[in-house]
């Protein structure tokens, strides 16, 4: 593998099998269950290197699990904690960012499997708890995809979420597709003069602010650290208007439980036209080089990707 660091597949196997088999009345052993898990494990972060990322492939391991020798085994949470919390690759690496997304489709396939088989207990009237397990399990299913594609200290979409939802605009040749790259100015200074807690407060608050100002079409992304993405569907370039209502809501202080914090935001735009090609991490890299040209200006504004005149332009009133 490409990554830093070598996944621990038959630790964490072994690990699995044994909590499995501590359970009361799993009737399986762990030297039964470890060469399975190892199998399965393994193909998934070869899945999670491939692009575009193979779903079926990844539900077809997921469903695996309800299969010999897992038939008598009930191992939801399990699966859920060993596999989303498994150490895939290097923070960072493509491995570590695509492995949540492999994951939760392999999970989310493994309690679809579960569902169907107690559908089919409950048609043949085995036990009238069935019902409410199937109730359980599909809302476990929709917490799993909620959780697997949204930032969980903000609710916003993730790298995952946004990247998906880019792909489907670019397919539309009547729209382009924009990105509004948003970084905080002197965010660094609001973690070490308030700490991380009011650093904490201050990012909630401020999507919570994004999500007012944004078009409800919009997709907000919370990239990274103090890194927010914007991605907009519009029919003709017209980023600086909402650019403009973004630096303009992010200006003012935030009232935290420590009291005013003061804040600001640099923004960078850039737009892909109808009916051109879309390629993703070059629009994102012209953002982020608009952005950069904000930030260098003393922030509090935003410029545009490519414009002739950016600071002038981009100037926040």
């Amino acid at each position: 593998m490409s990554t830093d660091i070598e996944p621990p597949v038959a630790q964490m196997c072994r690990a699995w099998a044994r909590a499995v088999c501590a359970e009361p009345g799993s009737g399986a052993s762990a030297d039964q269950l470890e060469p399975v898990l190892v199998e399965i494990v393994e193909r998934l972060l070869v899945l999670a290197r491939n692009e575009p990322f193979p779903v079926i492939e990844a539900r077809a391991l997921g469903a695996r699990l309800v299969e010999a020798p897992f038939e008598r085994i009930r191992m939801l949470a399990q699966a859920t904690r060993w596999l989303l919390g498994f150490p895939s690759g290097a923070p960072g690496s493509l491995v570590a960012t695509r492995w949540p997304f492999v994951a939760s489709q392999a999970i989310d396939s493994y309690a679809q499997a579960l569902q169907e088989r107690a559908l089919q207990q409950q048609e043949q009237n085995i036990s009238a708890a069935v019902s409410v397990r199937v109730r359980e399990i599909a809302a476990l299913q929709h917490r799993l995809r909620h959780e697997a594609t949204h930032d969980a200290l903000t609710d916003l979409a993730n790298r995952t979420l946004l990247q998906d939802r880019v792909r489907l605009m670019a397919a539309d040749p009547t729209r382009g597709v924009g990105l509004l790259l948003i970084d905080l100015d002197r965010f660094k200074q609001i973690n070490d003069g308030y700490g991380h807690a009011i650093g904490d407060e201050v990012l909630v608050e401020l999507a919570n602010r994004l999500r007012e100002v944004c078009p409800p079409d919009t997709v907000i992304c919370r990239y990274g650290g103090d890194e927010f993405v914007l991605a907009v569907n519009p029919h003709r370039n017209n980023l600086g208007d909402l650019a403009h209502r973004i630096v303009s809501a992010l200006r003012d202080p935030v009232w935290s439980s420590a009291g005013p914090v003061p804040v600001s935001a640099s923004v960078g735009t850039a737009y892909s036209r109808p009916g051109t090609a879309c390629d993703f991490t070059d629009l994102l890299r012209r953002a982020d080089r608009a952005m950069y040209s904000a930030k260098t200006a003393g922030g509090k504004r935003f410029v545009p990707a490519d414009a002739e005149e950016e600071i002038k332009a981009a100037v926040a009133g």
